[in-house]
């Protein structure tokens, strides 16, 4: 789904193939904002980099140079997991106005990156190992799931922030935040570190109990609401990490609702140098009358508040919600064209409770598509002012116009 955005933020991308030989085939990047932007991912698909590659129709990974010569950070990522690389994506700022030209070229050697984001999912216990083709545990009770996963399951993040999932029925979504922007996950939880307390590197900042947390995901069917994490079988996939961005991905077999089966996979990814994650989830089996529901923890009773932006709609949440009752604030951004409603959910009972929610438009042809953000008061004091945070809100909003590119199955 490729939308437009009348934001501050919005890019001119001109597609410009100039006549000659393979090496004047330049891919040209326009700013025509009065704002610069700073480390923004493009991401391109391989069939669009082919034709501005002198040779197509080899194996070999591209790299990505600016006019000077420079080697941008960039990575190829293999989406499906065949061995061939899918997507490229590349980190590039532009000043108010400007114009860069870039090329794209097989690269006989390049300058190692700093890796800015970073895939964790591993075991309690030494060696401490990555986890690997372990299916999601069945029981939604912590006394069985804390000894077994760091973080009690796989966690993400880059040099901004932090996030994870339970990898057990209950499915939440949790925030670390961050006060470093190196790279911390693989060290967390492990030899006696405690994440609730405030450390050097951050801590975790949410209290997550029977909600959907930090943007965990549900089915709806009616006035129900069916948490997606409780199935047959659920599956975790790393798809990759590096200077730019970093991929995972869950699958779930047979996910029980009102009566029915459902196939879902939920696509995550993280970008380098922003507050959010985005999400692709696609649901097969579909009757007609689901919506994807996805929400924001309410157990501070913070109000909610929402505003539309461009061609996104986006509900938030401020205000002294941390794990120690510091500010944090909280957005879920989604396209205006999938967007179903707002609602609470129950603040008592077994469901799912104390969430802000929102619901979204499900298809058997594209991915239903929305985005995280969180700021923490110890990263940035500022978070606390409502009309800056909003402004980060509407910035993110920018930024996805510009880069979000939701991948087909």
């Amino acid at each position: 789904m490729k939308t437009c955005s009348n934001s501050l933020f919005t890019l001119v991308i001109l597609f410009i193939l100039l006549t000659g030989c393979s090496k004047d085939k330049v891919y040209v990047i326009s700013n025509s904002e009065n704002e610069p932007v700073t480390d923004l991912a493009y991401v391109l698909n391989r069939s669009v980099v082919n034709r501005f590659l002198a040779d197509s129709t080899t194996e070999l990974k591209p790299g990505v140079r600016d006019e000077s010569g420079t080697w941008l950070p960039s990575q190829c990522d293999d989406l499906d997991g065949d061995g061939r690389w899918d997507e490229l994506a590349f980190l590039c700022s532009l000043k108010a106005g400007e114009s860069k030209k870039v090329v794209f070229e097989i690269p006989d050697s390049m300058p190692e990156f700093p890796k800015r984001t970073n895939i964790r999912f591993g075991r309690m216990t030494k060696p401490f190992e990555e986890v690997v083709g372990d299916l999601r545990m069945k029981t939604n009770d912590t006394e069985f799931t804390t000894p077994v996963y760091q973080m009690e399951g796989p966690a993400w993040e880059n040099d901004v922030i932090a996030f994870r999932n339970y990898y057990d029925a209950r499915n939440g979504m949790d925030i670390f935040g961050k006060c470093t922007a190196e790279m911390v996950l693989d060290s967390v939880g492990v030899n006696g570190r405690e994440y609730h307390m405030l450390a050097d590197w951050g801590m975790d900042i949410l209290k997550v109990g029977n909600s959907l947390g930090a943007g965990a995901i549900a089915i709806g069917i009616g006035d129900s609401l069916y948490r997606v994490g409780l199935c047959e079988e659920g599956s975790y996939r790393q798809i990759s990490e590096g200077p730019v961005r970093a991929m995972l991905e869950f699958t779930y077999k047979n996910v029980p609702a009102a009566n029915r089966l459902y196939n879902v996979t939920h696509r995550i990814s993280i970008y380098a140098g922003e507050h959010f994650y985005r999400n692709d989830v696609w649901v097969d089996g579909l009757q007609g009358d689901e919506e994807l529901v996805t929400g924001i923890v309410n157990l501070h009773d913070v109000a909610a508040d929402t505003f539309d932006s461009g061609n996104m709609k986006v509900m938030y949440s401020l205000g002294k919600q941390g794990y120690s009752g510091e500010w944090l604030g909280m957005g879920i951004l989604v396209y205006a064209e999938q967007f179903k409603g707002y609602r609470e959910a129950d603040t008592t009972g077994t469901g799912i409770v104390n969430t802000h929610l929102v619901s979204l438009a499900l298809s058997s042809d594209q991915p239903t598509v929305y985005t995280f953000l969180a700021a923490w008061e110890n990263r940035d004091e500022q978070v606390k002012d409502k009309d800056y945070f909003v402004d980060m809100l509407k910035k993110a909003v920018g930024r996805i116009a510009m880069t979000d590119t939701p991948v087909r199955r």
